[in-house]
């Protein structure tokens, strides 16, 4: 009954809104730890599974919604084993170990995208929309003479590979281009360069990718099961470098009972994530639409030639906070158009920004054009 329900909000949802871009899958959690016991090993492993779909549910909510939003709801939200089943899509077990009474794993669990932000529209709860453009991240790690490391072998580059990374709300991806080279020498100086935050080297990655922030991490090993992670945010504009942002220290410590050979791996996974995290609570604040926030404006589209408004056309079809964009009049150079969105006129911006589109005021009005 929940199911169907949710299935004809989010049909309707669909014929009211844009889809989302997304650079990974921000509707999978992957990593679910999982630890039951049943009369058997079957059961065991159901009561796992329902166990570890919650856990996964609620780590969704935490990345798509704020704390405040869902402290403030009244009354609190609680999501039952129930609920939680009707929004799954799919799961994969990974690492299972078994007895006859105990069942383990790691649980990964893909949610219904549009089931989900059905029910969170039922709740009344404020989520993310759509992901924010991917950062480029630059994995070092200091070696036992506390020198930079590069290549994309090491242990730190290792966990960030993995592709939960790419789904959380700001996608990390990954620097490899030009380290993978076996001149020792050159990669070392490479790795200097970078710990020295060499504004036009980094400037030129980002460019390489078609990126606006590269993210410099610098990890190392500081106990058996424990690992601390310097993090610089350098953003880049047209003219290069236009800020340096240290983000601070992140740490991570493997739990106890993690096998000795993962504990490296785990406490480095647990310092990235932390990371993500927090990149994730930043474009929550800029990104999270509040429901009652519909505007309805005049835009002029100024473009040279039909290929320039064909981009503008379908960037502003595509951005999820548009819910019409009506043509009322079109010539060579320039459309008028009624455009009913979501949000605030800087969050439809930044949206737009993202698919190379700049909004502004003008004499004329509102005008947006192409980059």
């Amino acid at each position: 009954m929940i199911r169907s329900v949710l299935k004809m909000l989010a049909g309707m949802a669909v014929l009211l809104t844009a889809p989302c871009a997304f650079a990974g899958n921000p509707f999978e959690i992957t990593g679910v730890r999982i630890d039951a016991y049943g009369r058997n090993v079957t059961k065991a492993r159901e009561q796992a599974i329902r166990v570890g779909t919650l856990d996964a549910t609620y780590l969704l909510l935490d990345r798509l919604t704020l704390p405040s939003d869902r402290l403030a709801l009244d009354p609190p939200l609680v999501i039952t084993e129930d609920i939680a089943e009707q929004l799954v899509a799919g799961i994969g077990i990974a690492k299972e170990k078994r007895s006859r009474s105990r069942y383990l794993g790691e649980l990964s669990v893909t949610f219904d995208a549009a089931l989900v932000r059905a029910f969170l529209r039922v709740q009344g709860l404020p989520f993310v929309e759509s992901q924010a453009t991917p950062v480029l991240i630059v994995a070092l790690w200091k070696d036992d003479e506390g020198k930079p490391v590069l290549h994309t072998d090491n242990p730190l580059a290792r966990v960030l590979k993995r592709p939960a990374f790419q789904n959380h709300l700001v996608p990390l991806r990954l620097a490899t281009e030009g380290m993978n080279a076996t001149d020792e020498d050159e990669l070392s100086l490479l790795a200097w360069r970078l710990a020295q935050l060499d504004t036009g080297l980094l400037s030129t990655m980002a460019t390489n990718v078609g990126v606006r922030e590269v993210i410099v991490a610098s990890a190392l090993q500081d106990g058996p099961a424990h690992v601390r992670m310097d993090v610089r945010r350098v953003v880049v504009g047209d003219m290069g470098i236009e800020a340096v942002v240290d983000m601070g220290r992140f740490e991570g410590e493997a739990e106890y009972n993690t096998p000795r050979s993962d504990k490296l791996s785990r406490a480095l996974f647990l310092a990235a994530d932390n990371l993500a995290q927090t990149l994730d609570t930043s474009w929550k604040h800029k990104a999270i639409v509040r429901g009652k926030e519909r505007q309805s404006v005049r835009l002029t589209a100024l473009y040279n030639g039909l290929d320039e408004w064909q981009r503008l056309r379908d960037a502003l079809g595509g951005v999820a906070l548009v819910e019409e964009a009506r043509l009322d009049a079109l010539s060579y150079d320039g459309a008028l158009l009624t455009l009913r969105y979501i949000g605030s006129e800087e969050q439809l911006a930044r949206r737009l920004a993202q698919k190379g589109i700049a909004l502004g005021n003008e004499d004329i009005g509102l005008v947006a054009r192409i980059q």
